[in-house]
């Protein structure tokens, strides 16, 4: 996978069974590790199946947009709707685990969200 910048635009280049396909940052809503591979889930709720492990997308995903809540998932900071001990809620009622090792950290990286959110306006 590569990393663009398109006009200010993550573009991520992902390699999946059907071929490469570039998908932009701000279009991914969470991603969940699944079998052996992982399921990216867009804000169209397209799903893109791909064989890279969640590690993998730790180097081109940075906080505090990206944060990795649970084993399992990643989730778009700019989406959460709210969150409470044990899961996340996000836009359209997606409910996503959250690691009670991550809650703390989690809140933390919400704050600083809102910091570089806010500073950018």
């Amino acid at each position: 996978m590569n990393n663009f910048n398109a006009q200010n635009t993550q573009v991520l280049e992902i390699k999946t069974s059907k071929g490469i396909k570039y998908i932009s940052q701000n279009r991914i809503v969470y991603i969940k590790a699944e079998n052996k591979g992982t399921n990216i889930n867009l804000n169209n709720s397209e799903k893109v199946y791909t064989k890279h492990l969640l590690k993998w997308y730790n180097k081109y995903l940075k906080s505090p947009i990206f944060f990795r809540c649970h084993n399992s998932y990643i989730v778009n900071c700019i989406d959460v709707e709210c969150h409470c001990s044990s899961e996340i809620i996000l836009k359209e009622q997606i409910r996503i685990p959250l690691s009670r090792n991550k809650k703390q950290s989690f809140k933390e990286n919400l704050i600083l969200l809102e910091k570089v959110m806010f500073c950018n306006k």
